[in-house]
């Protein structure tokens, strides 16, 4: 019996050791010539379950890292019973990307823990339902609309602006990423949905409270070998049912709100105000989708909309603490940017290369998504491996931005690299992923984050409260910075001034 090696597998140059059609035989190419995935080297286990036990932990993205040094860009997990292959390597982590979904989905377990949530959305979803829920979300994030966006987006940014001026009057010592998550869910509501929850002034609601329990028991439920959720529940899974039935219910209420408006407005779907608007008039263009697809994809924004660009926008922070005479050069440019101190970015936003440095280099050391769990629809090669369906995949797309032959001094944060041609390159990083499947927000998410850093950097001094080594990376679907406390100080015109002399 033998496998055909898929088409993208196929090219004229070399991937580590892959077949090519072009410079082998037929027979050559035989199954005889497929290496087993169980020739793959392999860390040591721990116990029955073999290696279930350091996907759990809040550090897999570095464990991985640890063993890529030591066992190379391909090597083997056991879950149970089970072989899963880590990949490491850049060529094939972009070659496998550009593959799905036709070759490639994420593990089945993502879609069905969604899928029961009553949330499969675009992100979870694969094959012909990704592109039945892709129609509802292209539309939104098209060029066009950020324009319109950006009025709302300064809004929410002169409320964080203001908010951080109470923090700094009063001295208090505060978690940075919990701030920037305030101000990223106060932008997905109003960008989303047209619904202004206004955590920056008014504080938490139940809303934003029931955001910030799903993404930890997600991404726990995901990584589970065993979906005991479903059959005993503990307190925090009560707890998840509870949230879940409380954002649905706003969900709900949010999504019956913007249709009236539509029905009391119809130039709304040709000029729509909000996300929600968009799927919307979508749905009157397509029949086949409901309000359930409408609901999930809702939901996908709230979470995909609020900790990875709250954690980017903290990791940015967090590192320019260790390099003074970089801060100050980052203020400068974001006054001039704006005009002064307390302006706002103007539209369209300037480029602000240093700033832009800061968060490339920001997302290569602290990428907030730094892995991939897939599987192959089908048996499938990669780098003369005989992969079987459904085996597990584990994409490390963080591993790229520590090699040193990308770039140089890789652990030390240097965002000068970035300024100078040749001596970084953004396509060597995946923080928005890659493939059909990138993320199809990313526009706006660089949009929110220069204008929230810029918010923090031109008009406040960050004092950490810590030493660097105290600030942990935590990993639950997302890598959150733990234990990074700060102090904000109100930045005078005074201090410009003493460092231009």
């Amino acid at each position: 019996m033998s496998f055909a090696i898929p088409s993208f597998f196929i090219s004229s140059g070399s991937l580590n050791g892959c077949f090519f059609a072009g410079h082998l035989s037929p027979e050559q190419g035989r199954i005889s010539r497929m290496r087993s995935i169980n020739r793959l080297p392999m860390p040591p286990t721990r116990g029955l379950l073999g290696h279930v036990h350091y996907l759990k932990r809040h550090d897999v993205h570095l464990q991985l890292l640890q063993w890529k040094e030591r066992y190379g860009p391909f090597y083997r997990l056991r879950l149970g019973l089970t072989s899963a292959m880590v990949i490491a390597d850049s060529e094939w982590i972009r070659t496998i990307m550009k593959a799905r979904p036709d070759e490639f989905r994420r593990r089945s377990i993502i879609e069905s823990v969604f899928q029961e949530a009553g949330l499969n959305g675009v992100f979870s979803s694969e094959g012909a339902r990704w592109g039945h829920q892709r129609k509802l979300t292209e539309p939104m994030f098209q060029p066009a609309h950020l324009k319109y966006f950006y009025p709302s987006l300064r809004t929410i940014t002169a409320r964080l602006s203001a908010r951080f001026a109470r923090l700094a009057e009063t001295g208090e010592v505060v978690s940075l990423v919990e701030e920037f998550k305030r101000y990223t869910v106060d932008i997905t509501s109003l960008l989303a949905f047209g619904e202004d929850i206004n955590t920056l002034e008014q504080g938490e609601n139940p809303l934003s409270q029931s955001l910030r329990r799903m993404f930890p028991v997600i991404n726990e439920r995901c990584g589970s070998p065993i979906p005991l959720w479903r059959y005993i529940k503990r307190a925090r899974d009560k707890q998840f049912d509870a949230s879940l039935s409380l954002i649905d219910d706003h969900l709900n209420a949010f999504i019956d709100h913007q249709r009236e408006r539509i029905r009391q407005n119809p130039q709304l779907l040709d000029a729509p105000e909000n996300m929600l608007q968009i799927m919307l008039a979508e749905q009157q263009k397509d029949g086949t989708l409901t309000d359930a697809d409408i609901l999930a994809n809702a939901f996908t924004l709230l979470l995909a909309g609020e900790d990875t660009t709250a954690n980017t926008l903290t990791w940015m922070s967090f590192l320019l603490c260790s390099a003074p005479s970089m801060e100050e050069n980052v203020v400068d440019e974001c006054r001039q940017a704006s005009g002064g101190e307390g302006g706002f970015l103007p539209w369209p936003l300037p480029r602000m290369p240093l700033l832009t440095a800061v968060m490339y280099e920001s997302m290569r050391l602290k990428p907030v998504a730094p892995l991939l769990y897939l599987e192959p629809v089908k048996d499938t090669v990669i780098a003369d491996f005989l992969i079987r369906k459904g085996t597990p995949l584990l994409l490390t797309l963080h591993a790229n931005g520590f090699e040193e032959t990308l770039f140089h001094h890789p652990h030390d944060f240097m965002p000068d690299r970035w300024l100078e041609r040749g001596q970084a390159s953004f396509s060597d990083l995946q923080p928005f992923g890659g493939g059909p499947r990138m993320c199809p927000g990313r526009s706006l998410a660089l949009m929110e984050i220069k204008l929230g850093f810029h918010a923090l950097c031109s008009g406040f001094r960050v004092e950490a409260q810590q030493p660097a080594s105290d600030v942990m990376e935590s990993f639950a679907f997302t890598v959150t910075p733990t234990g990074f406390y700060v102090r904000l100080h109100k930045r005078h015109q005074s201090d410009i001034a003493r460092h231009e002399a």
